[in-house]
């Protein structure tokens, strides 16, 4: 590896690790200087003798520093935010600046605060939760009058915290609403929403529950359309991630527009990717989850332009540094975020290992089952901790399942396809895409019935969650230093999810 691309990820981890540390090393911007400083004496102070180990090292803290002080900076609630008149009464008003969700009976929906009891004295967000009925849209201009609270952090996974990432430090629940202008937003994002609800529309036509709700999760991530009961049998055997749109969703969607265009030059067929692929995660919200798999995919196919192969590394490192660079609250808060980052971290160094130390099974399952195991070992302290749960049965149901996702994401995208052209071609097509979802759903329903799928947990993260990753970190190091000795080539890994 050249010495540019060692001191780029010691860049982007340095940064990461500032940001994990910044609630318990706190760097405000004088410290910050000074601490900057005091790295750079070092360095200097050091470079000659010990140049080969001090500069790598004073390189990493630099950025350690800056990580740090960029998560305090983030934590600070704004002077004007709404969420100060909290426990009061207000009439607020603002603008509908995401699309609604409608779940379970209720419509949530984030408020763009424009004004409070007709004063421009407040700004921020608000999370509004209403009945399901009346329906409202992005951009709608409202008036509402209710009491604001602040979100509860009295669960293990903080409400508050989950919200502060999107800049949402308040809520309304059930006030009157009043709509005071249609649309005020704007009109790329309003026509994105409406094909969004047109292809819902026509896979509720084509397609029965829950398989209907089964390819919404598959092709948009949207879960919230899921039935309770299918959506607990994905928690059970640890399937969720199949209905959270990824970079394996994302890796299929690249693969269709570049074999549909095989006529065109490479460059062309890989530029058009690109922009279907952020076409495709406008079209999902901009989810965090969506748009990690969007810059992995990007970079991927960028490599591709410029003729070089992708350096998964480098892309894993960067995507991650960016996004915390944009939010640092994602890394801490984010759960989807630091699940899908561990699974590829996992498929890219575990599962090399684990292929060869186990190179006399046969090729076919070590194929299908290494990379799952791979990317379970990294995510199960996280779904210990956070969701309480384990499944024990997460291996087998995802070498059974996940083979049939792309067979199932395609037959579908072309039946809603053909729904949209003509509704009869669409039910035809539909029954077609029926049975690789419902055979889906069928496995599923199977291995949750088992009274052993999944144990319930009662664990909190702690330092034992950090010693468990240091010590895959040790052994993955150790073994990638003995290959480096032995100048023998890891096997490849697998293309991340």
């Amino acid at each position: 590896m050249s010495v540019r691309r060692v001191y780029t990820i010691l860049a982007c981890l340095g940064l990461l690790v500032g940001v994990g540390l910044g609630g318990v090393w706190p760097v405000s911007s004088t410290w910050s200087a000074g601490y900057l400083w005091i790295s750079i004496l070092a360095i200097t102070c050091c470079w000659y003798k010990y140049r080969f180990w001090v500069m790598p090292m004073g390189w990493c803290l630099i950025f350690i520093v800056l990580g740090s002080w960029r998560f305090n900076g983030a934590q600070m609630v704004p002077a004007m935010d709404v969420s100060h008149y909290a426990g009061q009464t207000l009439v607020i008003e603002g603008m509908i600046v995401d699309d609604p969700e409608v779940a379970s009976g209720t419509t949530k929906f984030v408020l763009q605060v424009k004004s409070v009891d007709d004063q421009p004295s407040a700004s921020g967000k608000v999370l509004v939760t209403l009945r399901k009925y009346p329906t409202y849209q992005y951009g709608n201009v409202v008036k509402i009058t209710g009491k604001l609270s602040l979100p509860s952090e009295d669960s293990q996974t903080s409400y508050a915290r989950y919200l502060s990432r999107y800049g949402i430090y308040a809520i309304c629940s059930y006030p009157e609403v009043q709509i005071i202008k249609e649309f005020a937003g704007n009109w790329v994002w309003r026509r994105l929403y409406q094909v969004k609800h047109y292809f819902l529309q026509v896979t509720n036509q084509i397609l029965p529950e829950p398989t209907a709700g089964l390819l919404s999760g598959l092709l948009l991530g949207i879960s919230a359309v899921l039935p309770k009961n299918l959506l607990d049998g994905f928690n059970a055997t640890g399937l969720t991630h199949i209905v959270a749109l990824s970079g394996f969703n994302i890796t299929i969607v690249a693969g269709a527009v570049v074999s549909l265009l095989r006529w065109l030059p490479l460059s062309i067929r890989l530029s058009v990717a690109v922009v279907v692929i952020w076409l495709f995660v406008l079209l999902t919200g901009g989810a965090p989850s969506a748009i990690r798999a969007a810059l992995m995919g990007t970079l991927i196919l960028l490599a591709g332009l410029v003729g070089r192969l992708a350096d998964i590394s480098i892309s894993v490192c960067l995507t991650a540094a960016v996004m915390v660079l944009v939010n640092p609250k994602i890394l801490g808060s984010d759960i989807g975020f630091q699940l899908s980052f561990l699974a590829t971290l996992g498929i890219i160094y575990l599962n090399p290992v684990l292929q060869q130390v186990l190179y006399r099974w046969p090729a076919l399952l070590r194929q299908f089952i290494l990379p799952t195991i791979s990317a379970l070992v990294m995510v199960t302290p996280i779904l210990a901790a956070d969701f309480g749960r384990i499944s024990l049965v997460a291996p087998l149901t995802n070498v059974l399942v996940v083979p049939l996702v792309p067979l199932a994401m395609l037959l579908g995208f072309w039946a809603v396809v053909g729904g949209i052209i003509q509704t009869d071609l669409g039910l035809v097509l539909g029954w077609i895409a029926w049975a690789p979802l419902r055979l889906i759903v069928v496995l599923t329903e199977y291995f949750r019935s088992f009274p052993w799928a999944s144990i319930n947990v009662k664990i909190a993260p702690g330092v034992w969650m950090v010693f468990y990753y240091l010590g895959i970190v040790i052994l993955l190091v150790i073994y990638y230093v003995r290959q480096a000795k032995t100048k023998e080539r890891p096997l490849s890994a697998a293309h991340p999810s």
